[in-house]
């Protein structure tokens, strides 16, 4: 290992300390914590469906971009939800495994409803 965290594999050098999207550093995190880690991850959430709904966009022609606006606030105050569950419910729990694996498979499982979701109403402006 080098000084700078970093490893010699063959001739590449590597990062052991890589940022990790979806890692948890504790179990008992307090709540502004479990906040920050989930209003963190909006930000690659909206640019992922930023592209997705430009996509949708020319998959269906839409006239009104407005459509799209008010499907993007919707999602938005839906993934609020993420949080409040896990603030609520999840950090209730004893099970350590479930509080370790909520935040990362409900941000997976959300993120693709979402696409889904978003391609499904292109796909039906489509053929309607």
């Amino acid at each position: 290992m080098l000084e700078d965290g970093c490893t010699v594999v063959g001739s590449k050098k590597t990062t052991e300390n890589r940022m990790n999207l979806l890692k948890i550093n504790r179990i008992d995190r307090k709540w502004w914590e479990i906040i920050l880690w989930w209003e963190i991850r909006r930000i690659p959430y909206n640019i992922i469906m930023y592209f997705i709904g430009l996509l949708s966009f020319y998959i269906c022609f839409v006239t009104i971009p407005l459509v799209y606006l008010v499907i993007g606030l919707f999602l938005n105050i839906l993934y609020t939800l993420g949080w409040v569950v896990e603030l609520i419910y999840i950090n209730r729990q004893k099970n350590e495994i479930k509080k370790l694996n909520y935040p990362k498979y409900g941000f997976i499982i959300y993120l693709v409803l979402s696409i889904l979701f978003v391609l499904g109403i292109a796909v039906f402006l489509l053929l309607r």
